[in-house]
């Protein structure tokens, strides 16, 4: 659906208001990055090394002296903190979707808590020993130093760092105290240190209500898209446009519904108090419901199953780096085609392979019977989600596992087939097309006279970029930048077999006023390392 002009007004209302200095000769540095997924650690560490954060910002701090750099902006395009990839929602037996029912509110907070604990202490951490890496939320505070301590000229560098809403995430705004820890233990950001400006931007973004975040002990949420024409960038996270990560809502009681095939449409998300990007969603059932249930109950069974001291035990080290690394394959369903992979082997000890099946049939089984399962799939996927519910139900006492799960595996994959070649969102995941760059506030006429040029987005896990030739008052050339991700994969290798690296890409934006020089450019990062290569 085409966006209205009303949504573009709106949107370009409640962008955030230009910073004091603006109109100002400066030399202007903008950095994004996305999707770092910064976990507990309880179902593997996903993340990127410690060491890929020191050589970022050591190239930030450096960027900013070689460009003489007057104002760096550092933009984290949503899914900073992995809420949902944790085997705290398991351990609890109550999961994101139940956040409204009274039943579990007090316990659902204190998983909340549980996991910002986690991921504080990953990642947060200063290095230990000197000549080794600390954690990102380190760096990330230790960022204003770093660079008066690089700086070669006089002047300091002024640095805003902004955090924008992604879809794994969004539990933090269930509860003000955890997004506050985020704001003050991660960022560094108190929240007396807020401006009202700030505040503002926020109230008037999600509710059209710039009071609602005024009071000082309130706690602004994160932006869900952020603008600089000075900088010709648009960024949001890009949730809006996957049907199984947000939440589709039908009209009801006077407010209007909404899904992905509607597209950018501000106004009914404030309407809805952006409830399709807060609330529960699909992709919560797959990552918290599955693959992190099953990953803590097998990992839990197998050391229940052979204590430490039985000679007779069989090595697990193989195991639960596979089970660890489950989450890092897309798509979900690869996931299960990689553990009843190994399950298969004739080399895996019949012990170790009970286990396993076991608890993925349960695991699935359970995910199957949730009735938000079925509520939240994409109306596409809930009639072959429905077969597979049925089938483990009317097979189960067969004890037959690996052909029953053989079968829900071959329904994931057609679900995922089906999904590339009919996708449930308005256009296609990859968002390379031109019909797909079209449908981006970005390259719609009231942006592009305001001066916009680059629309970026992450989420996808998959770096991209497309170039466009659209009809402006002000330019011909525009472009499309996804961020990927920052974290690990696995890969497939040439001759069978899958080894794990690390990736990341981090797009900068330089608008050097006092040269008179505009440009910007992406630097990937591909690593690998003896760590990432334990499993063989």
């Amino acid at each position: 659906m085409a966006i209205t002009e009303e949504d573009l007004q709106l949107t370009l209302a409640t962008l955030q208001p230009a910073t004091v200095g603006s109109g100002d000769m400066l030399n202007r540095l903008c950095v994004v990055i996305s999707d770092v997924h910064f976990t507990d650690g309880t179902v593997g560490t996903q993340s990127a090394e410690e060491t890929v954060w020191a050589d970022f910002f050591a190239d930030l701090a450096n960027t900013c002296d070689k460009q003489h750099i007057d104002q760096l902006t550092l933009v984290l395009d949503g899914d900073v903190v992995d809420m949902i990839r944790t085997s705290a929602w398991a351990e609890a037996e109550v999961y994101p979707w139940q956040r409204n029912d009274p039943k579990f509110k007090e316990k659902f907070k204190q998983c909340l808590h549980k996991i910002m604990d986690g991921i504080l202490l990953l990642h947060d951490r200063p290095p230990e020993k000197k000549g080794q890496s600390g954690g990102f939320f380190y760096h990330l505070k230790d960022l204003p130093k770093q660079l008066l301590e690089t700086k070669t000229d006089t002047a300091a560098t002024k640095v805003e760092v902004l955090v924008l809403l992604g879809n794994h995430d969004k539990e933090i705004f269930a509860d003000p105290e955890v997004l506050r820890r985020f704001y003050e233990d991660g960022l560094g950001q108190p929240l007396s240190s807020l401006k009202p400006e700030y505040r503002a931007w926020i109230g008037n973004m999600y509710f059209g209500d710039a009071d609602r975040f005024k009071a000082a002990d309130s706690v602004p949420w994160l932006p869900f898209y952020w603008g600089d024409a000075d900088l010709r960038l648009f960024l949001t996270h890009g949730q809006w446009r996957d049907r199984a990560n947000c939440l589709a809502i039908a009209a009801a009681d006077g407010l209007p519904g909404w899904n992905t095939k509607a597209g950018w449409a501000v106004k009914t998300w404030q309407k809805l108090n952006y409830r399709p990007f807060t609330e529960a969603c699909f992709g919560d059932t797959v990552a918290a419901g599955v693959l992190s249930t099953f990953i803590w109950r097998s990992k839990t069974k197998l050391a229940e199953a052979f204590n430490a001291t039985d000679t007779t035990a069989p090595d697990l080290t193989r195991i639960n780096r596979i089970l660890d690394e489950l989450d890092l394959y897309r798509p979900s369903s690869a996931a299960v085609s990689r553990i009843l992979q190994e399950t298969g082997r004739s080399s895996t000890d019949t012990r170790i392979r009970d286990i396993i099946e076991n608890q993925l049939f349960r695991a699935l089984k359970d995910w199957l019977n949730w009735d938000y399962t079925l509520a939240s799939a994409p109306s596409s996927q809930r009639l072959g989600l429905t077969l597979a519910r049925y089938w483990l139900k009317f097979t189960e006492s067969f004890l037959m596992y690996r052909i029953q799960l053989q079968f829900v595996r071959g329904v994931l994959k057609v679900l995922d087939w089906l999904e590339q070649i009919r996708p449930s969102s308005v256009y296609s995941e990859d968002g390379a097309s031109l019909k797909n760059l079209l449908a981006f506030p970005t390259f719609q006429e009231a942006l592009l006279k305001q001066g916009f040029q680059i629309h970026g987005e992450g989420h996808t896990h998959i770096p991209l970029q497309a170039e466009a030739d659209i009809d402006s008052p002000t330019r011909k050339n525009f472009t499309y930048v996804n961020f990927g991700a920052w974290r690990d994969q696995i890969v497939d290798k040439e001759n069978g077999g899958y080894r794990r690296r690390g990736i990341g890409r981090a797009l900068y934006v330089l608008n050097l006023q006092k040269q008179s020089e505009y440009r910007y450019f992406v630097r990937d990062n591909l690593n690998w390392s003896d760590r990432m290569d334990k499993l063989d």
